[in-house]
């Protein structure tokens, strides 16, 4: 399968992610700006910028963004994570879409 993830800045239109055997997708989540390291992703793709001023680790009001965790494993057997606030699309490999996961579109 194929995960291809929408960007909505740094003048990149797509991550593309290949040879992906098995995907498990959280429960939506909300964060109120950027990531913190300890959060234990491979990669972020936090495009949606949060127009609240919460603090990290506290309860979220309804300015902050949504976002979801995938965690992927590839056909070797290793597994990546990444978190998005954009929109994937779960791809087949012939590039059918299997699956839309829709966390934020673009304002």
């Amino acid at each position: 399968m194929i995960l291809k993830i929408q960007r909505y800045k740094d003048n990149q239109s797509w991550w593309i992610y290949d040879d992906v055997r098995k995907i498990s997708i959280s429960q939506r989540m909300y964060h109120s700006g950027a990531p913190t390291v300890s959060d234990g992703m491979d990669a972020y793709i936090f495009d949606v910028e949060a127009k609240c001023e919460c603090e990290p680790d506290t309860i979220c009001c309804t300015n902050c963004v949504g976002y979801y965790e995938l965690i992927c494993r590839l056909n070797s057997g290793e597994e990546y994570s990444v978190a998005f606030d954009t929109v994937a699309y779960l791809l087949n490999d012939n590039g059918k879409t299997i699956e839309k996961i829709v966390a934020n579109y673009r304002d």
